[in-house]
């Protein structure tokens, strides 16, 4: 679906719908259509339908115009709820499934008056990303693999944002941003809930390159004797169990004058099917484990998205991809890894492989790059969803500010954080009496541990995040702009800070 500024006045539109958003139980907030009730559309002033819409969340309602009156036949009217509840990602939801509706009377040409962004809690540039955003992600579905019934539903040919007058910047750059934040949604989402078989570690590097290709991106690939050889012990220690050949890939945006800047690091989680290794897991919904490099889909739609909006700044992204597999090579409980930072682990679980990737990946990229921030984003723990829930996501920093800053940053579009304390009390747990510690304690705050472990190879004054995205990289219902399956999420708050990040920095 095409989205294109159409500069005209109301009386000009010539669209097959107009939309608007519309809050629940109140006369009083019906941001945007007031106007084209008291012109245009005053036709619909007098339609009984209209006082039967509430305005519920995600209820979505149309209404036709008289035959031969104006040159929009329809008025489509999304419910956002109570708006002292309002948040962004109601917008997101409501956009979503008026497109939908949009889609399935197969609609080709759809409107949205930026009188519709008025009076909206969040301000028009924000609330314009939002509907943009939730009108591209919520039409997505992924089809590629059906071979019967499989055309996908035909989305409208254009989103048309109708403007008396040529937007002003910040209106033009929101709508910028949209495009990129949907694009790497829908890069990540394709690439988690493809089946493992498909998304090898080989195929991730693969679309790594693409983006190498397409963007300008310098790109490395290093194959698991490579890496070994370097001293990742503990990267190639999962890898050993797998026939797939396992990626230590990095991708690196540097555009013209900032080659020489302390780098923004992204470091994902690239599992591609976790087994458990020796440590196996239970059969039960063994098949989502192929989301296991939802971390690793998220840096890679991060990239997409900078690469499509063009932000002015170094950023690199480090992806540690392979399978944890049993086998006759497997690494074992009670083995002993040396990491790339020198230090050892005795393992204790090989089902805690995520932060073996993570840990060499860490010091790696810390003592090449001396980056000014190093971000990774892993679904690392269950005990992460135990804690938080399905809807919220976990981050521990190596400071306070950095810490609220990130959950800033999710706020800001929509993805939710919370921040759990990372207190090196917690790394009592994880002393061992044969190695420099290992790689789990007992259950007890295991989310916390993850993240103290990790903490060990991030050298002082590197500024670092962890985010456990465990519970919030794949949705088990349908929200609109949140399809049931992989959600992406992560790839805009990665983007979000990338961006704020710089003009902190600036």
């Amino acid at each position: 679906m095409e989205i294109a500024w159409e500069i005209a006045s109301e009386k000009e539109w010539r669209l097959d719908a107009v939309l608007f958003f519309v809050f629940e139980k109140s006369e009083e907030t019906l941001p945007g259509l007031k106007s084209f009730l008291n012109g245009t559309g005053s036709w619909l002033t007098n339609t009984p339908a209209l006082s039967d819409f509430k305005g519920k969340r995600n209820e979505v309602a149309v209404f036709y115009a008289p035959s031969g009156d104006g040159a929009v036949p329809r008025v489509v009217v999304a419910g956002l709820g109570p708006i002292e509840k309002f948040e962004k990602d109601m917008l997101r939801s409501a956009a979503a499934f008026a497109l939908r509706k949009c889609r399935d009377m197969g609609i080709a040409r759809a409107g949205i008056p930026l009188s519709a962004l008025e009076d909206l809690p969040c301000g028009p540039p924000d609330c314009l990303r939002e509907i943009v955003t939730g009108a591209v992600t919520g039409l997505h579905c992924y089809t590629g693999l059906k071979t019967k019934n499989s055309e996908p539903p035909k989305a409208p040919d254009v989103l048309l944002l109708l403007s008396p007058a040529r937007p002003e910047e910040l209106l033009a750059e929101a709508v910028a941003l949209a495009r990129a934040d949907a694009a790497g949604i829908i890069l990540a989402r394709d690439l988690t809930i493809g089946p493992a078989n498909r998304v090898t570690p080989k195929f991730l590097a693969e679309r790594a390159a693409e983006l190498a290709s397409k963007f300008g991106f310098r790109i490395e690939t290093m194959d698991i004797q490579a890496a070994r050889s370097i001293g990742m012990g503990a990267f190639a220690a999962v890898a050993s169990g797998s026939a797939e050949p396992a990626y230590m890939v990095t991708i690196e945006h540097a555009p013209p004058g900032t080659e020489n800047d302390d780098p923004i690091v992204f470091i994902g989680k690239g599992i591609t099917f976790d087994t458990g290794g020796i440590s196996l897991k239970p059969s039960a919904k063994l098949e989502e484990m192929k989301h296991d490099m939802a971390g690793a889909a998220s840096v890679l739609g991060t990239l997409e998205a900078i690469g499509r909006f063009g932000l002015q700044k170094r950023v690199i992204g480090i992806l540690p991809c392979t399978e944890n597999m049993p086998g006759g090579k497997a690494y074992k409980p009670g083995d002993v890894l040396r990491s790339y930072s020198g230090q050892t682990i005795e393992v204790i679980s090989t089902d805690a492989e995520g932060r073996l990737l993570l840990c060499d990946a860490l010091a790696y990229a810390a003592g090449k790059f001396k980056p000014a921030l190093m971000v990774d984003i892993a679904t690392l723990t269950g005990a992460c969803i135990v804690a938080l829930g399905k809807e919220i996501a976990g981050v521990l920093a190596n400071s306070e500010d950095l810490a609220r800053f990130t959950c800033a940053a999710g706020a800001k579009v929509g993805e939710r954080f919370w921040a759990l304390p990372l207190w090196d009390s917690y790394f009592e747990g994880l002393k061992s009496d044969v190695a420099d510690m290992k790689n789990v304690g007992d259950r007890s705050g295991g989310a916390i541990v993850a993240g103290v472990f990790l903490k060990q190879f991030v050298p002082d004054g590197v500024p670092w995040a962890h985010l456990d995205i465990a519970g919030t990289a794949w949705a088990e219902k349908d929200t609109g702009a949140l399809p049931r399956g992989a959600t992406g999420f992560g790839v805009r708050t990665l983007f979000e800070i990338a961006r704020t990040w710089a003009s902190k920095k600036e």
